[in-house]
């Protein structure tokens, strides 16, 4: 049905090379690698290639999201940010990794208007979109949870970003949890008309983001009824977002047991 993948974050206490033999010994088939968890590596391109083989497990980018930011009116952040994710496009090219997963630009202040950064995102996202191409990588961009000084959260938000760019190396990843904080994840699912080059898959419920599967709460995502809809139009991997401060490795076991086994009961 879909292949089964982590975030190297959810087990960002452990080095790089320890992560990914956890991950592989659990059953997992991905790990989307986030940057700060390679830079922290010291392993070069062909090195994570190495690693990633020897432990059977396809692989793909996450950029770094901390202190970047593609849209801050503060040129020189702006200017770092963007070399960042040109930078980042050209490891994955190198490591042969098929798609980076970016953050979209969010406004400096809540007392900034989106509609004054739209220009700016769609610039930025095309000369991103150009370097891609260049490179031979998909870059998929987040739609955003709902939260102060995030523009890019809606499915109107993400379209109007991809279609402004209109670039066959663009496209969403779609994030399900964040989806939650604004409306129906199945409603999301079924109404997307984009190409989709990553889904991150986490629970949520009312102002608590990427909660393990396991989360006892109210007002939480059904994946009985929105994982049918996305194999309609999605068959890559799930990228598993999880996580319990102190209990990284439970966490890690019961995620993909949790989604093994509701994979089977959605066939």
């Amino acid at each position: 049905m879909f292949k089964i993948g982590s975030s190297s974050e959810l087990l960002r206490n452990y080095s790089l090379q320890e992560a990914t033999i956890i991950f592989s010994a659990l059953g997992y088939d991905v790990v989307e690698l986030w940057m700060g968890h390679f830079y922290k590596s010291n392993l070069k391109a062909t090195e994570i290639k190495s690693l990633m083989k020897n432990n059977n497990l396809d692989f793909q980018i996450h950029a770094d999201v901390r202190d970047v930011n593609l849209t801050s009116t503060n040129q020189g952040i702006r200017d770092e940010s963007l070399k960042q994710m040109l930078e980042t496009i050209e490891l994955a090219s190198e490591m042969e990794a098929p798609v980076v997963t970016l953050h979209p630009g969010r406004m400096s202040s809540s007392k900034d208007l989106p509609d004054d950064f739209w220009e700016l995102q769609l610039d930025m996202f095309s000369k991103i979109a150009s370097h891609a191409e260049k490179y031979g990588v998909n870059v998929g961009v987040e739609n955003m949870e709902k939260r102060s000084k995030e523009f890019v959260v809606t499915l109107n938000d993400v379209t109007k970003l991809i279609r402004g760019v209109n670039s066959s190396h663009l496209g969403l990843t779609m994030d399900l949890a964040h989806y939650h904080s604004i409306g129906d994840v199945k409603t999301f699912v079924q109404q997307v008309d984009l190409p989709i080059m990553n889904v991150h898959i986490s629970q949520a419920a009312p102002g608590k983001m990427h909660l393990p599967f396991s989360a006892q709460t109210e007002d939480t995502i059904n994946f009985d009824e929105v994982l049918p809809e996305l194999i309609k139009k999605y068959q890559g991997p799930l990228i598993i977002e999880g996580y319990v401060h102190g209990k990284e490795l439970e966490t890690v076991k019961e995620n993909y047991q949790w989604l093994s086994q509701c994979m089977e009961l959605c066939k």
